[in-house]
């Protein structure tokens, strides 16, 4: 009358049987009925209701957000049906519930950590426990939350004037910790100190590479702040700026300027040696080297009693005599020292003016004339004297006058001629007159001579 089992039992396919049992002596017969209920035992794992193990979602999700649900079930009963979770590999940042919900437990941050690999354990709490484990793989998708950063926030180029135009300058380069569109880095000019009717820079939209839109002249503009700004390609976009700052070399591409096409100088003659005359005013737009001025000073007929010294002061350098020449016409040649070497010249005409150095002469040595008495009459001109002065105007202007006054003779002042002032009817007998006749220009101070 035992009851033993033909096949293995599983409760999970069925707990419970119904025997109709009958029992016979050959005469007679009696019946039974026999219930059996299966009793649990814990021989089914938790089994997960999932079948996708990689997970995308946002960095810039809000804590508590529910990530995934990985819900399990276990067939078994009781204790070893009831089904408990535990994670791992979230790094903290994650954490499950009773449920199976996996969510955010702190906020994500893609640049510092792109992806989890999650493991998930859903136990049973049978005897033996009974558990199953399940990998899933969190990708954190990126969120334009970084704007792009420039290598450096100031940078400095230097650059000759005469820089060809779209030669590269310099290249400024910002990096976007972001990732895709959210990384992509584009470049443009914000602003340009001091400002110009048309950009004198550009600047790569891809590669940050600047370059010159138009000539440089240092003489203008020595310095440009140009502020530069990355974009990246996030909606909506952030962005960065940096401030690049381009100093103008000067390069010597100005000669020597004088402030006249042409110079008329006034000196009067006998100056001392050494004596300046006049000091140029010559400009150089360059600088340094490039403005430092170099003179010289010549005369085509080789004929220059002037010197220049290297401030552009003109010296007397030899003996000036108006008499002997009144005018020199000189080349002033201005050179500065820059590489190449450029240079300006102008004309420059001396007049000398007239100093009263010279006294009149006269045209004789001595003057002689006879008179006969017998028909002299007052005003009966006598002779002429002459006197020439090699000055000019009044200093060449002679005026005469006699030493000594005469009672018979008088000399015109302005014309020289000696006339008679009697008739000379008081002198009985052949006699000599001596007259000194003065000569005297009208300069200042006056300069004299006699005359006989």
């Amino acid at each position: 009358g035992i009851i033993s089992t033909k096949t293995k039992l599983d409760y999970e396919s069925q707990n419970n049987y119904v025997l109709n049992i009958s029992l016979s002596d050959g005469n007679a017969i009696d019946y039974a009925t026999v219930f059996i209920k299966v009793t649990d035992v814990n021989d089914n794992s938790p089994v997960f209701d999932i079948t996708s193990t990689t997970i995308t979602v946002l960095e810039n999700m809000p804590t508590g957000t529910s990530i995934t649900s990985v819900p399990a079930t276990d067939v078994d009963e009781g204790f070893n049906g009831l089904v408990v979770y535990t994670l791992k590999g979230g790094e903290g940042k994650m954490d499950i519930d009773t449920s199976g919900l996996i969510f955010l437990k702190k906020e994500l941050d893609r640049e510092k950590q792109g992806f989890y690999n999650l493991t998930v354990t859903a136990s049973d709490q049978g005897q033996p426990v009974l558990s199953t484990a399940l990998n899933l793989t969190v990708i954190i998708n990126d969120v334009n939350d970084n704007p792009p950063v420039f290598s450096s926030s100031r940078y400095e180029v230097s650059v000759p004037e005469d820089k060809v135009l779209g030669r590269a300058l310099l290249t400024v380069s910002a990096t976007d910790l972001d990732a895709g569109a959210n990384a992509l880095v584009k470049y443009r000019i914000f602003s340009q100190q001091p400002p110009t009717p048309s950009p004198v820079f550009l600047v790569d939209l891809t590669t940050g590479q600047l370059s010159l839109s138009q000539q440089l002249d240092y003489e203008t503009i020595k310095q440009f702040e140009v502020e530069v700004e990355a974009s990246d390609g996030g909606q909506p976009s952030l962005s960065a700026k940096a401030l690049v700052v381009v100093h103008v070399l000067d390069v010597n591409d100005n000669p020597p300027e004088f402030n006249q096409a042409v110079y008329d100088i006034f000196v009067f003659e006998n100056l001392q040696k050494g004596s300046p005359i006049y000091t140029f005013s010559v400009t150089d737009k360059d600088e340094v080297e490039n403005a430092q001025i170099t003179y010289y000073l010549s005369a085509e007929d080789g004929d220059n009693p002037y010197s220049i010294q290297q401030d552009g002061t003109i010296l007397v350098n030899g003996y000036v005599d108006r008499e002997t020449k009144e005018k020199y016409e000189l080349l002033l040649v201005a050179s500065d020292n820059g590489v190449p070497q450029r240079q300006n010249f102008t004309y420059v005409s001396i007049q000398v003016l007239d100093v009263n150095d010279n006294p009149p002469q006269f045209t004789k040595a001595q003057y002689s004339a006879r008179v006969r008495v017998a028909t002299a009459k007052e005003g009966v001109s006598v002779l002429s004297v002459s006197a020439t002065d090699l000055d000019i105007g009044n200093n060449s202007v002679i005026s005469y006058s006699l030493m000594n006054h005469s009672n018979d003779f008088r000399i015109n002042n302005r014309t020289g001629e000696i006339t008679l002032s009697s008739n000379l009817d008081h002198i009985t007998a052949d006699i000599v007159v001596t007259l000194i006749v003065i000569a005297t220009d009208h300069g200042v101070p006056q300069l004299t001579s006699n005359g006989k």
